[in-house]
């Protein structure tokens, strides 16, 4: 499988407070559309974290995220995230703002 053909891959990402790695390392790949990845670990280790930087949410401070073989950070914000999404646990709908 060439590099190009890969749909979703991280190299080597991390991304750290001012005091603390929460995510350091990190390497993997989604290989074809509909492939499942499943990320497990003890709470705190940094699952969400890493799902928001997949998400765009947030940039690594090191590494890179490629998305059919593009660095996110080139890719349209809006063009990307029609393709890649995330739901939080806890989805904010309406900010602070509540319905009555």
């Amino acid at each position: 499988m060439t590099e190009r053909s890969m749909l979703l891959e991280l190299k080597q990402v991390g991304y750290r407070t001012a005091t603390t790695k929460i995510v350091n390392n990190i390497s993997f790949y989604a290989a074809t559309r509909g492939e499942f990845k499943l990320i497990t670990g003890p709470s705190g280790c940094g699952k969400s974290t890493l799902l928001k930087m997949v998400a765009s949410l947030i940039s690594p401070d090191i590494g890179v995220i490629l998305f059919e073989g593009q660095d996110i950070t080139t890719l349209s914000p809006e063009a990307y995230r029609q393709q890649v999404s995330y739901c939080a646990q806890t989805p904010a709908l309406f900010g602070r703002y509540g319905l009555r």
